[in-house]
């Protein structure tokens, strides 16, 4: 029986696919309907037959599953931003656009992605200026990868590499892993697809990852809000990377200055 995994998705982690940005409809968001036997890992998704259900607005121009950042909202949590669930993992840019989209909802920008993790006063991690260890889950040691192991999905020989490297918190559990604004998780955890906020510097890289993940940062000491790692293409299927949807502010409460990207 296959085992059941929170959302974990289709391509080869090794890069097979070309840099290219790839028509939406070509990526499954929901990959675990996928059989195993399956291996045109682009086939795409049936339709959805209802739409899914629309959050209730609050009153600050944002659903209440979302945070009012300046301009903008932000999921409170990673993908499927619902707390006490685990974030979605091994996924690649074009699933969170895909996913976000169904929702009525986009990528974030890196800069929206910043904005929200320094909060207004701009602070070097989301919870303050000075480093907290186990505030957020960015300290696990890091599991040598199998990546052809990987890189078989949808078989049943790449979810069981990836559960054994899974190694993120159900979203919200560290009370101490929040932004000002209320946002969890933005450094720790999964590392999450943005929309790149300069011009790419070529063909398919239009997005990066912030945020790092469970094991850290690559030549970092600390997961922080500035770190960016830029040097994969939007296609790219790595075990640790997930997301969180962004979308425009419907109202602001008078007086309310704002202090992020549109």
């Amino acid at each position: 029986m296959r085992r059941a995994w929170p959302l974990l998705a289709l391509t080869a982690c090794g890069g097979s696919l070309p840099a290219t940005v790839p028509p939406h409809a070509d990526i499954p968001v929901e990959p675990l309907r996928v059989p195993a036997e399956a291996v045109d890992a682009r086939e795409p998704a049936a339709p959805r037959e209802t739409e899914p259900p629309v959050a209730p607005m609050g009153t600050d121009g944002c659903p209440r599953d979302m945070a009012a950042v300046g301009a903008f909202c932000i999921d409170r949590y990673e993908a499927p931003n619902e707390r006490g669930e685990l974030p979605f993992a091994l996924q690649t840019a074009y699933d969170g656009e895909a996913w976000c989209s169904e929702r009525g909802k986009r990528l974030c920008s890196e800069d929206e992605w910043v904005r929200a993790c320094q909060g207004p006063r701009a602070r070097r991690y989301p919870y303050g200026d000075a480093y907290r260890e186990d505030a957020c889950n960015d300290d696990h040691d890091w599991i040598p990868v199998r990546w052809k192991a990987l890189a078989r999905w949808p078989r049943d020989v790449a979810l069981d590499e990836a559960t054994r490297l899974f190694q993120a918190d159900m979203s919200g559990a560290r009370a101490e892993c929040v932004s000002e604004e209320g946002v969890y998780d933005l450094t720790g955890n999964v590392a999450e697809w943005v929309r790149r906020s300069t011009p790419s510097p070529r063909t398919g890289y239009d997005h990066v990852l912030k945020g790092c993940y469970w094991a850290g940062c690559f030549k970092e000491p600390h997961a922080s809000c500035a770190f960016t790692n830029g040097v994969h293409p939007g296609t790219f299927r790595t075990y640790e990377a997930g997301f969180r949807c962004c979308s425009k502010r419907l109202a602001q409460p008078a007086g309310t200055a704002v202090t992020s990207p549109p």
